[in-house]
């Protein structure tokens, strides 16, 4: 069953029963009333009536034959009245009978309760009330009950017809709200069919509207775009990695191929294996910074652990000490150690991956300097080289893979391209950041953001 006609059922079936209970409560409410009414005015005209024909000795009704309200109280109405005396025995009654009035022995106690009557196919509404003086006998007086039965029947006719009418017109309404919102919805779902069929350029663009509707349009318009924009990066980034990839494999088959085009001495040998031993170790270092990109973009946030910053940062100098001593730069610390929210093998790789990028654009001689601020609530750390700095224009894009700025100063500076990379994301998942900081002075200053242990 489709959504519009599980719609329009449930609209309808809910104003049904509202309808019909709403329907059936004020019938049965007005009927209730109006008998209520001719009840009341029975009873008392029928003790004044009984205190009346005691007067009369009993055997003899005061009651006019003549329809009307200047003859009694109940109103122009035909009134029937009958006296009974002791032994079901008819003392006295109206000509308005057009047969013999029931017996006493068919009619109820005359406790002054009312209760429906038939004389000669007319039903009547009736009451039965002792006579004060008179013991063993009782007046019994009914109306006619044709007016408040056409009046019933005339209200049941008049909620039936308004019942229908509002059903009617339920259904089509609730058809005509559910066109409108259908024809979002099919806008919706036609746009997302063209979206996983590859065309990241389709659009809702939904203007006008029911607020809720748009907004989801909105939103939905928005996460194609984002959608857009990861996979233009993702397409980038595979070229990029197949590129990277490329270089070093050629180099790698070139200096092999060349050793083997003709017998060579151990030495020439030896040199071949070296290059060809180089080659293969950026290739790992490559390999293992494009597992670390998967593995770091697949995981989310990373439950970490109380680590010492400090002690963190020591054991990342010591990594990239035989780099840093082949140009003679020196790695200084500064600061108080503080302990941290992560695992420590991932932010030993952070710091050691911006060290890494800090020694290889200082220039031979030079420092590198990494200062320690800790906060209340926050630990900065901020890694300064001697470099020429990154340009204000390309300190977003220079955490992109693959990227290479002004500051690449050759086409192989030793780096694969992805520590950048790495250390943001490492720093993202265990929700800091690391950012190009906007200070004075030569150099660049990679500023490290971490959550402090409590």
């Amino acid at each position: 069953m489709s959504l519009r006609v599980r719609y329009v059922v449930a609209t309808s079936a809910i104003t049904l029963v509202t309808l019909g209970a709403a329907s059936i409560a004020v019938t049965l409410a007005v009927n209730a009333s109006q008998e209520h009414q001719l009840d009341l005015a029975l009873v008392r005209e029928a003790r004044e009536e009984a205190a009346e024909a005691d007067k009369l000795g009993g055997d003899e009704l005061a009651i006019s034959n003549r329809p009307g309200p200047f003859a009694n109280d109940v109103g122009p109405l035909t009134k029937y009245a009958v006296i009974y005396g002791p032994g079901d025995r008819v003392i006295a009654q109206t000509l308005s009978w057009q047969r013999d009035p029931p017996p006493l022995s068919e009619l109820p106690p005359p406790d002054g309760n009312c209760f429906d009557l038939w004389s000669a196919h007319e039903h009547l509404r009736a009451v039965h009330v002792d006579l004060p003086s008179h013991e063993g006998s009782s007046l019994l007086l009914a109306a006619p009950r044709a007016d408040l039965d056409g009046d019933a029947r005339f209200l049941e006719r008049a909620m039936g017809t308004g019942f229908a009418v509002a059903l009617v017109w339920t259904v089509l309404v609730a058809l005509a709200v559910v066109h409108r919102l259908t024809r979002d919805h099919r806008t919706i779902a036609e746009v997302a069919r063209r979206v996983a069929a590859g065309d990241l350029a389709a659009r809702i663009d939904l203007r006008h509207g029911d607020r809720e509707i748009v907004q989801l349009a909105r939103d939905i318009d928005a996460m194609i775009e984002r959608l857009g924009l990861l996979l233009g990066l993702q397409q980038r980034f595979v070229a990029n990695a197949a590129h990277e990839l490329r270089s070093p494999l050629t180099t790698l088959y070139g200096e092999l191929s060349h050793a083997l085009r003709r017998s060579r001495d151990a030495s020439e040998y030896e040199r071949a294996i070296r290059e060809a031993l180089e080659s293969t170790s950026r290739l790992r270092r490559l390999t293992e910074d494009l597992l670390a990109v998967a593995r770091m973009g697949a995981a989310g946030d990373e439950v970490g652990e109380p680590v010492d910053i400090a002690e963190l940062g020591q054991e990342a100098i010591a990594l990239v000490r035989h780099e840093s001593d082949a140009k003679g730069v020196s790695i200084e610390w500064d600061g108080p150690g503080a302990r941290v929210i992560g695992r420590a093998h991932d932010l030993v790789r952070l710091i050691r991956n911006l060290l890494e990028n800090a020694v290889r654009h200082t220039p031979p001689g030079g420092k590198v300097s990494v200062r320690c601020r800790p906060g209340p609530t926050r630990v900065e750390l901020r890694v300064r080289d001697e470099g020429p700095g990154v340009p204000a224009a390309e300190r977003e894009q220079i955490f992109e893979a693959f990227y290479r700025g002004t500051r690449e100063r050759g086409a192989n500076d030793g780096g694969t391209g992805l520590g950048l990379t790495i250390a943001r994301e490492i720093a993202h998942a265990y929700g800091g950041q690391v950012v190009v900081a906007a200070e004075e002075g030569p150099g660049a200053v990679f500023a490290i953001t971490l959550q402090r242990a409590p």
